[in-house]
Protein backbone atom coordinates (compact mmCIF):
# COMPACT_ATOMS: atom_id res chain seq x y z
CA UNK A 1 0.00 0.00 0.00
CA UNK A 2 1.64 3.28 -0.74
CA UNK A 3 1.01 6.02 1.34
CA UNK A 4 0.40 9.52 1.53
CA UNK A 5 3.53 11.50 1.88
CA UNK A 6 2.05 14.18 4.21
CA UNK A 7 -0.04 11.34 6.20
CA UNK A 8 1.57 9.31 9.56
CA UNK A 9 1.63 5.38 9.43
CA UNK A 10 -0.40 3.46 11.94
CA UNK A 11 -0.29 -0.20 11.95
CA UNK A 12 -3.47 -1.89 13.51
CA UNK A 13 -1.81 -5.49 15.33
CA UNK A 14 -4.99 -7.97 15.30
CA UNK A 15 -8.12 -5.38 14.42
CA UNK A 16 -9.65 -2.82 16.07
CA UNK A 17 -13.30 -1.59 15.98
CA UNK A 18 -14.76 -0.09 13.48
CA UNK A 19 -15.53 3.40 15.23
CA UNK A 20 -11.43 3.51 15.35
CA UNK A 21 -10.42 2.30 12.49
CA UNK A 22 -13.13 4.68 10.44
CA UNK A 23 -12.14 7.79 12.37
CA UNK A 24 -8.18 7.20 12.22
CA UNK A 25 -8.26 5.99 8.86
CA UNK A 26 -9.87 9.72 7.45
CA UNK A 27 -6.66 11.02 8.92
CA UNK A 28 -3.80 8.32 8.99
CA UNK A 29 -2.78 5.55 6.86
CA UNK A 30 -3.69 2.59 8.44
CA UNK A 31 -1.84 -1.28 7.88
CA UNK A 32 -3.62 -4.13 9.14
CA UNK A 33 -1.52 -7.21 10.20
CA UNK A 34 -2.38 -10.43 12.40
CA UNK A 35 -1.53 -10.50 15.94
CA UNK A 36 0.21 -13.34 14.98
CA UNK A 37 2.10 -12.12 11.67
CA UNK A 38 6.23 -11.37 11.51
CA UNK A 39 5.10 -7.61 11.42
CA UNK A 40 8.37 -6.65 9.37
CA UNK A 41 7.29 -9.20 6.41
CA UNK A 42 3.70 -8.44 6.88
CA UNK A 43 4.33 -4.57 6.57
CA UNK A 44 7.33 -4.85 4.09
CA UNK A 45 9.11 -1.09 3.84
CA UNK A 46 5.70 0.63 5.65
CA UNK A 47 7.60 -1.58 8.57
CA UNK A 48 10.36 1.44 8.59
CA UNK A 49 7.54 3.92 8.01
CA UNK A 50 5.26 3.27 10.70
CA UNK A 51 4.81 5.98 14.00
CA UNK A 52 1.90 4.41 15.81
CA UNK A 53 0.10 1.54 16.81
CA UNK A 54 -3.28 -0.17 17.69
CA UNK A 55 -3.40 -3.37 19.42
CA UNK A 56 -4.71 -4.74 22.36
CA UNK A 57 -3.73 -6.24 26.05
CA UNK A 58 -4.53 -9.71 24.73
CA UNK A 59 -1.85 -8.90 21.89
CA UNK A 60 -0.24 -6.16 23.63
CA UNK A 61 3.56 -4.39 23.04
CA UNK A 62 6.28 -6.91 22.79
CA UNK A 63 9.80 -6.10 22.30
CA UNK A 64 9.55 -8.06 19.25
CA UNK A 65 7.19 -5.68 17.89
CA UNK A 66 8.92 -2.72 18.57
CA UNK A 67 12.44 -3.76 17.01
CA UNK A 68 10.16 -4.83 13.66
CA UNK A 69 8.71 -1.18 13.98
CA UNK A 70 12.13 1.28 14.41
CA UNK A 71 10.28 4.64 14.27
CA UNK A 72 7.05 3.19 16.62
CA UNK A 73 6.04 6.09 18.84
CA UNK A 74 3.11 5.44 20.71
CA UNK A 75 0.72 2.17 20.88
CA UNK A 76 -3.36 2.56 21.57
CA UNK A 77 -4.27 -0.49 23.64
CA UNK A 78 -8.17 -1.41 23.23
CA UNK A 79 -8.20 -1.91 27.23
CA UNK A 80 -6.21 -1.80 30.07
CA UNK A 81 -4.23 -5.08 30.89
CA UNK A 82 -0.88 -4.64 30.49
CA UNK A 83 0.44 -8.28 30.82
CA UNK A 84 1.59 -8.85 27.66
CA UNK A 85 3.24 -5.50 26.84
CA UNK A 86 6.96 -5.28 27.49
CA UNK A 87 6.67 -1.50 29.64
CA UNK A 88 10.48 -1.72 30.17
CA UNK A 89 11.29 -1.81 26.65
CA UNK A 90 9.23 0.53 25.90
CA UNK A 91 10.24 3.06 28.16
CA UNK A 92 13.89 2.31 26.88
CA UNK A 93 12.59 3.20 23.25
CA UNK A 94 10.80 5.88 24.14
CA UNK A 95 7.16 4.86 23.09
CA UNK A 96 4.01 5.81 24.75
CA UNK A 97 1.82 3.17 25.46
CA UNK A 98 -2.11 4.20 26.58
CA UNK A 99 -4.65 2.40 27.38
CA UNK A 100 -8.38 3.32 27.84
CA UNK A 101 -9.32 3.07 31.44
CA UNK A 102 -12.75 3.96 31.28
CA UNK A 103 -14.21 0.49 31.90
CA UNK A 104 -13.57 0.10 35.54
CA UNK A 105 -17.59 1.01 36.54
CA UNK A 106 -19.21 -1.87 34.76
CA UNK A 107 -16.50 -4.51 35.26
CA UNK A 108 -17.68 -4.07 39.10
CA UNK A 109 -21.04 -4.56 38.36
CA UNK A 110 -20.17 -7.43 36.35
CA UNK A 111 -18.55 -8.89 39.19
CA UNK A 112 -21.70 -7.88 41.63
CA UNK A 113 -23.89 -9.36 39.03
CA UNK A 114 -22.02 -12.55 39.27
CA UNK A 115 -22.03 -13.09 42.79
CA UNK A 116 -25.26 -12.42 43.15
CA UNK A 117 -26.27 -14.94 40.03
CA UNK A 118 -24.03 -17.83 41.71
CA UNK A 119 -25.76 -16.77 45.19
CA UNK A 120 -29.47 -16.82 44.57
CA UNK A 121 -28.81 -19.30 41.39
CA UNK A 122 -30.75 -17.01 38.73
CA UNK A 123 -28.91 -18.81 35.99
CA UNK A 124 -29.49 -22.14 37.38
CA UNK A 125 -33.29 -21.05 37.81
CA UNK A 126 -33.44 -20.02 34.28
CA UNK A 127 -32.27 -23.17 33.10
CA UNK A 128 -34.31 -25.05 35.38
CA UNK A 129 -37.24 -23.47 33.50
CA UNK A 130 -36.53 -23.79 30.22
CA UNK A 131 -36.12 -27.70 30.83
CA UNK A 132 -39.77 -28.41 32.00
CA UNK A 133 -39.12 -28.48 35.00
CA UNK A 134 -41.17 -26.49 36.73
CA UNK A 135 -44.11 -28.13 38.27
CA UNK A 136 -42.90 -31.59 37.36
CA UNK A 137 -41.46 -32.58 40.49
CA UNK A 138 -39.86 -30.93 43.87
CA UNK A 139 -39.08 -27.33 44.08
CA UNK A 140 -35.72 -26.06 42.66
CA UNK A 141 -32.78 -25.90 45.17
CA UNK A 142 -32.16 -23.25 47.41
CA UNK A 143 -29.80 -19.92 47.17
CA UNK A 144 -27.97 -18.14 49.78
CA UNK A 145 -28.92 -14.60 51.05
CA UNK A 146 -26.68 -12.17 49.26
CA UNK A 147 -27.02 -9.05 51.40
CA UNK A 148 -25.14 -8.40 55.08
CA UNK A 149 -22.65 -11.18 54.06
CA UNK A 150 -18.71 -10.60 53.93
CA UNK A 151 -16.45 -9.87 50.84
CA UNK A 152 -13.36 -9.97 50.47
CA UNK A 153 -11.53 -8.37 47.33
CA UNK A 154 -8.32 -9.21 46.16
CA UNK A 155 -6.51 -6.27 44.59
CA UNK A 156 -7.56 -2.84 45.79
CA UNK A 157 -6.81 -1.11 42.34
CA UNK A 158 -9.44 1.19 40.93
CA UNK A 159 -11.79 -1.71 40.17
CA UNK A 160 -11.67 -3.03 43.38
CA UNK A 161 -12.51 0.56 45.46
CA UNK A 162 -15.88 0.53 42.87
CA UNK A 163 -16.64 -3.07 43.60
CA UNK A 164 -16.35 -2.29 47.26
CA UNK A 165 -18.60 0.83 47.32
CA UNK A 166 -20.92 -1.45 45.39
CA UNK A 167 -20.93 -3.98 48.10
CA UNK A 168 -20.92 -1.58 50.64
CA UNK A 169 -24.81 -1.13 50.07
CA UNK A 170 -25.57 -4.22 50.61
CA UNK A 171 -24.56 -4.31 53.73
CA UNK A 172 -21.42 -6.39 53.26
CA UNK A 173 -18.36 -6.35 55.48
CA UNK A 174 -15.79 -5.84 53.11
CA UNK A 175 -12.25 -6.61 53.43
CA UNK A 176 -9.04 -6.74 50.85
CA UNK A 177 -5.57 -8.52 50.14
CA UNK A 178 -3.31 -6.29 48.49
CA UNK A 179 0.67 -6.38 48.26
CA UNK A 180 0.45 -2.74 47.89
CA UNK A 181 -2.18 -1.26 50.61
CA UNK A 182 -4.42 0.85 50.36
CA UNK A 183 -3.85 3.47 53.00
CA UNK A 184 -6.64 5.85 51.83
CA UNK A 185 -9.65 3.04 52.44
CA UNK A 186 -11.39 2.14 55.51
CA UNK A 187 -11.67 -1.69 54.83
CA UNK A 188 -9.62 -3.90 56.64
CA UNK A 189 -6.28 -5.10 55.17
CA UNK A 190 -5.62 -8.80 55.87
CA UNK A 191 -2.04 -10.04 55.92
CA UNK A 192 -2.35 -12.94 52.98
CA UNK A 193 -5.05 -13.97 50.47
CA UNK A 194 -6.06 -16.84 52.88
CA UNK A 195 -6.37 -14.85 55.68
CA UNK A 196 -8.95 -12.78 53.55
CA UNK A 197 -10.73 -16.17 51.95
CA UNK A 198 -10.74 -17.78 54.99
CA UNK A 199 -12.94 -14.61 56.51
CA UNK A 200 -15.09 -13.95 53.77
CA UNK A 201 -18.11 -15.31 51.55
CA UNK A 202 -17.19 -14.09 48.26
CA UNK A 203 -14.17 -13.46 47.27
CA UNK A 204 -13.61 -10.88 44.47
CA UNK A 205 -10.05 -11.26 42.02
CA UNK A 206 -10.10 -7.75 40.89
CA UNK A 207 -5.98 -8.01 40.80
CA UNK A 208 -4.35 -6.93 38.09
CA UNK A 209 -2.83 -9.56 35.44
CA UNK A 210 0.73 -8.46 35.73
CA UNK A 211 4.31 -9.70 33.56
CA UNK A 212 4.79 -13.59 34.75
CA UNK A 213 2.12 -13.74 37.64
CA UNK A 214 0.40 -16.56 37.69
CA UNK A 215 -2.36 -18.80 39.91
CA UNK A 216 -2.29 -15.83 42.40
CA UNK A 217 -5.66 -17.90 43.66
CA UNK A 218 -4.77 -21.65 44.27
CA UNK A 219 -5.81 -25.02 46.00
CA UNK A 220 -5.40 -23.32 49.23
CA UNK A 221 -7.08 -20.18 49.06
CA UNK A 222 -10.33 -21.97 47.48
CA UNK A 223 -9.95 -24.32 50.23
CA UNK A 224 -10.05 -21.14 52.75
CA UNK A 225 -13.09 -20.10 51.14
CA UNK A 226 -15.04 -23.03 52.26
CA UNK A 227 -18.05 -24.82 51.24
CA UNK A 228 -20.66 -21.92 51.39
CA UNK A 229 -17.87 -19.37 49.46
CA UNK A 230 -18.43 -18.45 46.04
CA UNK A 231 -15.34 -17.33 44.23
CA UNK A 232 -15.58 -14.48 41.41
CA UNK A 233 -13.46 -13.60 38.61
CA UNK A 234 -13.02 -10.51 36.44
CA UNK A 235 -9.23 -10.26 36.36
CA UNK A 236 -7.70 -12.55 34.01
CA UNK A 237 -7.78 -16.42 34.21
CA UNK A 238 -4.09 -17.37 34.50
CA UNK A 239 -4.35 -15.52 37.66
CA UNK A 240 -6.38 -18.72 38.64
CA UNK A 241 -5.18 -22.20 38.90
CA UNK A 242 -7.82 -23.44 37.49
CA UNK A 243 -7.90 -27.31 37.32
CA UNK A 244 -7.98 -26.55 41.48
CA UNK A 245 -10.76 -24.36 40.47
CA UNK A 246 -12.20 -26.98 39.07
CA UNK A 247 -11.60 -29.68 41.67
CA UNK A 248 -12.78 -27.07 44.08
CA UNK A 249 -16.28 -26.62 42.59
CA UNK A 250 -16.56 -30.46 41.84
CA UNK A 251 -15.77 -31.67 44.97
CA UNK A 252 -17.58 -29.25 47.31
CA UNK A 253 -14.15 -27.69 48.57
CA UNK A 254 -16.43 -24.15 47.70
CA UNK A 255 -20.28 -23.40 46.92
CA UNK A 256 -19.61 -21.91 43.87
CA UNK A 257 -18.06 -19.80 41.21
CA UNK A 258 -18.89 -16.83 38.71
CA UNK A 259 -16.02 -16.45 36.02
CA UNK A 260 -15.87 -13.98 33.03
CA UNK A 261 -12.80 -15.32 32.58
CA UNK A 262 -10.39 -18.27 31.90
CA UNK A 263 -6.84 -19.13 31.45
CA UNK A 264 -7.04 -20.71 27.70
CA UNK A 265 -10.02 -18.09 26.14
CA UNK A 266 -11.81 -18.98 24.85
CA UNK A 267 -11.93 -22.89 25.95
CA UNK A 268 -13.66 -23.68 29.34
CA UNK A 269 -13.36 -26.59 31.01
CA UNK A 270 -16.01 -28.89 30.61
CA UNK A 271 -16.74 -29.21 34.19
CA UNK A 272 -16.88 -25.52 34.87
CA UNK A 273 -19.37 -25.61 31.56
CA UNK A 274 -22.10 -28.07 33.07
CA UNK A 275 -21.25 -26.90 36.72
CA UNK A 276 -25.03 -25.83 38.12
CA UNK A 277 -22.96 -24.07 40.98
CA UNK A 278 -21.03 -22.27 38.32
CA UNK A 279 -22.05 -18.98 35.96
CA UNK A 280 -19.32 -18.27 33.39
CA UNK A 281 -19.28 -15.43 30.63
CA UNK A 282 -17.01 -14.74 27.16
CA UNK A 283 -15.02 -11.89 28.91
CA UNK A 284 -17.37 -9.41 28.75
CA UNK A 285 -17.07 -7.35 31.85
CA UNK A 286 -16.58 -4.14 30.22
CA UNK A 287 -18.47 -5.20 27.12
CA UNK A 288 -21.45 -2.22 26.95
CA UNK A 289 -22.50 -0.16 24.11
CA UNK A 290 -21.89 3.02 26.60
CA UNK A 291 -18.51 1.64 27.68
CA UNK A 292 -17.26 0.14 24.41
CA UNK A 293 -17.96 3.79 22.79
CA UNK A 294 -15.77 5.48 25.52
CA UNK A 295 -12.72 2.90 24.87
CA UNK A 296 -13.15 3.87 21.16
CA UNK A 297 -12.66 7.19 21.25
CA UNK A 298 -10.04 6.85 24.11
CA UNK A 299 -8.21 5.53 21.28
CA UNK A 300 -8.51 7.73 18.97
CA UNK A 301 -8.74 10.78 21.39
CA UNK A 302 -4.87 9.37 22.65
CA UNK A 303 -3.61 8.77 18.44
CA UNK A 304 -4.49 12.10 17.55
CA UNK A 305 -3.10 13.87 20.39
CA UNK A 306 0.39 12.61 20.19
CA UNK A 307 0.81 13.20 16.63
CA UNK A 308 -0.64 17.11 17.36
CA UNK A 309 0.42 17.83 20.45
CA UNK A 310 2.94 15.41 21.43
CA UNK A 311 1.35 14.67 24.35
CA UNK A 312 -1.00 11.29 24.97
CA UNK A 313 -4.45 11.53 26.70
CA UNK A 314 -4.32 8.40 28.95
CA UNK A 315 -0.46 7.07 29.20
CA UNK A 316 0.50 4.59 30.99
CA UNK A 317 3.47 5.35 33.70
CA UNK A 318 7.23 3.94 33.04
CA UNK A 319 8.13 1.33 35.40
CA UNK A 320 9.47 1.71 38.47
Amino acid sequence: MTAPADRVELAVIGGARPAVLEALGAEFTLHHVGAGDDLAAALGPAAERIRGALSSPMVGLSAATMEALPKLEIVALFGVGLERTDLTTAGERGVVVTTTPVLYEDVADTAVVLAMDVSRRVTAGDRWVRAGRWGTGGPPASGRRFSGKKAGILGMGRIGRMLAKRLAAFDMEIGYYDPRPAPDVEYRLHRTGVELAEASDFLFLCAAGGPGQRDLVGAEMLAALGPEGVFVNISRGWLVDEQALVDAVVSGTIGGAGLDVFAEEPHVPAALREADNVVVLPHIASNTEETRQDMDQCMIDNIRSWFATGQAVTPVPPPG
